[in-house]
């Protein structure tokens, strides 16, 4: 019983959940503080808050949760005869788990991930939720059916985690086309760029670690412009954010985590390693986000006179979240990987 469940669990790769839950958590972030502090003065933050629908987050997370499982099964259930031939250690090659039992619970994992994720969303933005929704099964199974030896699989699979935190907006409430949300002197007037350049070094990260991961069971070294590019990619996320210096510790710090993993990983041996890395690096992107949202806080909690007891509960509960995600995740990634693997 044991064994069958660790084999099912090495399919899921679920040591990446944490990842994931990152980067939907930040796009809910700030679609909830983005509808829920929305204001035209001062006023405002004495007025009891919008609720902030934490359960719909948690039910959120459950199905991004089950359409990543599904798609982790599913890439594994397609490849079966590929991996016969190079990685017939793998569950489904070796016979511990069936072929036809793994299409199965994919399938299933993925259509219950889509249908929790509509039911997720208020009605004003469930049929968006649908729509992106549909649109990361989609490209789950484009990715998994057809990205072996194929030209176009990074640019399809960066785009199943470039649509994680519009999910997470949209869900909280805050439809996807809404102008700046708050006025100049609540430092808030950049939402919209962060939410599109967060979502495109998503993309482009994924896109990065994909074109390294194809040399993970074949020959060569992955191209050196694929590592290069992910020096360069939280850059535009510093000169857009309402508080720069926080950007730029995130952006050392994600630089350091990089650079240690290549010397601790040297090519080609290290494939597997760094690509594992930089799975676990999903969250440190995610921070950059959280600047504008502490920012906002720290100005509702220090210089506003007068806070309603509940929006200032709301303001220190979002405070938490956004200082603590990030370090959280990679944390609980780099625990989780030492009995599932990443890859």
């Amino acid at each position: 019983m044991a064994s069958a469940l660790r084999d099912w669990l090495v399919l899921t790769r679920g040591s990446n959940l944490p990842t994931v839950w990152s980067n939907v958590l930040a796009g809910w972030l700030v679609g909830t503080h983005a509808r829920v502090v929305s204001m035209p003065n001062d006023e405002g933050w004495t007025l009891r808050p919008e609720d902030p629908a934490w359960e719909s987050l948690l039910a959120l997370l459950a199905a991004v949760s089950l359409t990543y499982v599904g798609g982790m099964i599913l890439n594994d259930a397609f490849d079966a005869e590929w991996d016969a031939e190079r990685r017939s250690s793998r569950p489904i090659p070796s016979g511990r788990v069936r072929r036809a039992d793994a299409f199965a619970a994919g399938f299933a994992a993925l259509a219950l991930g889509w249908l929790g994720t509509f039911l997720s969303a208020p009605d004003e933005t469930r049929r968006q939720a649908g729509l992106f929704a549909g649109a990361l099964a989609a490209a789950v199974l484009v990715y998994d059916r057809w990205h072996k030896g194929r030209a176009f699989a990074p640019v399809v699979m960066g785009l199943c985690r470039a649509l994680l935190p519009f999910l997470g907006m949209l869900v909280a409430g805050w439809p996807i086309g809404r102008p700046p949300v708050l006025p100049e002197d609540i430092a808030f007037t950049k939402t919209d760029a962060v939410l599109w350049l967060h979502a495109l070094t998503l993309w482009a990260l994924t896109f990065s670690i994909t074109v390294v991961a194809r040399h993970e069971a074949g020959p060569g070294r992955p191209p050196r412009w694929a590592e290069a590019m992910l020096y360069l990619l939280p850059l535009p996320l510093i000169f857009v954010s309402e508080w720069p210096v926080w950007s730029a510790g995130w952006c050392l710090v994600y630089w350091v985590w990089i650079f240690a993993s290549s010397r601790r990983h040297p090519l080609p041996e290290g494939v597997g390693a760094r690509v594992a890395d930089r799975l676990a690096s999903f969250p440190l992107i995610d921070a950059f986000v959280y600047g504008n949202l502490v920012v906002l806080h720290l100005y509702g909690l220090r210089k506003v006179k007068v806070v309603h007891p509940e929006m200032a509960a709301f303001l220190w509960a979002g405070l938490l979240l956004a200082l603590l995600t990030p370090v959280l995740s990679v944390l609980l990634t780099l625990r989780l990987r030492r009995s599932i693997p990443q890859t």
